[in-house]
């Protein structure tokens, strides 16, 4: 559901503490873990594809053909390398091109990872700071699109500061700290609708992923 806001009305209770949502733990951790397997994958390919395993054949394709020699065959006739070599067709050429991607797509994936998640919110009193983006007052909010926020704990806010700035923010509980988001979530639509939140948490439905 998208709720465009044309006149939000400052609330009358006294201002709270400010409010951080750093990084999320499980978010940031969950894929580190799947960084170090990339690149660790890449590495264990790059020796089987380019030490290991064309070492092996090598050795493999030379004990045969000197087993042929030794028979007094000729070792080109009867010696097929396909059927002799312990890591046949594509295996070391995959394992090259698996080498080579790899790595840099770790760390590609780990620099998204790192600026997805840079920085923290920061709710102060009724302004908003999320990274990329200016402080926003509440005031200046203009639409929540929050169709994803029961599912996936993601709203977008769009905001107009009046001087010819404009965007729009994300908040995403996964990324970054869920309790903290989801108070600062909570809070801006105390703010739009007042007397309308409920004050009890809804059953936890969203999905983490």
């Amino acid at each position: 559901m998208t709720t465009s806001i044309e006149t939000p009305q400052p609330t009358t209770e006294p201002p709270r503490g400010p409010i951080v949502a750093r990084a999320g733990r499980y978010y940031r951790n969950t894929r580190f873990i799947m960084v170090l397997i990339l690149f660790g994958y890449g590495l264990w390919s790059i020796r089987d594809g380019f030490f290991a395993w064309p070492k092996a054949n090598a050795e493999a394709l030379e004990r045969a053909r000197q087993e042929a020699v030794q028979k007094g065959l000729d070792p080109d006739k009867v010696v097929d390398p396909e059927k002799v070599v312990p890591h046949p067709g594509l295996d070391v050429p995959f394992n090259k091109v698996i080498g080579v991607v790899m790595p840099p797509l770790a760390l590609a994936l780990l620099a998204w990872v790192l600026y997805n998640s840079r920085g923290q919110y920061l709710l102060d009193g009724q302004t908003l700071h999320v990274p990329g983006h200016p402080p926003v007052p509440f005031e200046n909010i203009t639409e929540i699109d929050k169709r994803l926020w029961d599912r996936k704990g993601i709203a977008y806010i769009r905001y107009d500061l009046g001087d010819g700035r404009k965007g729009r923010l994300r908040l995403d509980d996964f990324v970054y700290d869920r309790d903290a988001t989801d108070e600062i979530y909570k809070r801006i639509e105390e703010y739009i609708n007042p007397g309308q939140v409920q004050s009890e948490p809804a059953e936890d439905t969203k999905a983490q992923g």
